[in-house]
């Protein structure tokens, strides 16, 4: 059984590769992942969107969820949206 300490990193490394599609960058570079805990499998992620009508949020959402469920040992993902701004200047 891997350790959720070790999940929860290559659960973070797998959303590097989540880009929002309208600025070309990751959302983890943008600031718009905010958290991510993992127990006993469960990840459970905090992300923020540009606004509350964002036309992506379906999309964004959708995308992070499949890139944690696609890490080796996570049972369950659980995507919660925790706010609106806009994104942070990507930190490459």
């Amino acid at each position: 059984m891997v350790d959720d300490e070790v999940l929860r990193f290559r659960v973070e490394e797998s959303l590097r590769g989540v880009i929002d599609p309208e600025l070309g960058a990751s959302l983890v570079d943008l600031g718009m992942i905010k958290k991510v805990n993992v127990k006993d499998g469960i990840a459970v992620i905090e992300m923020t969107l540009t606004s509350p009508f964002c036309p992506l949020s379906a999309y964004l959402t959708s995308e992070v969820k499949k890139a944690a469920e696609s890490v080796k040992g996570v049972k369950k993902v659980e995507v919660r949206v925790v706010g609106y701004g806009p994104p942070q200047q990507p930190t490459r």
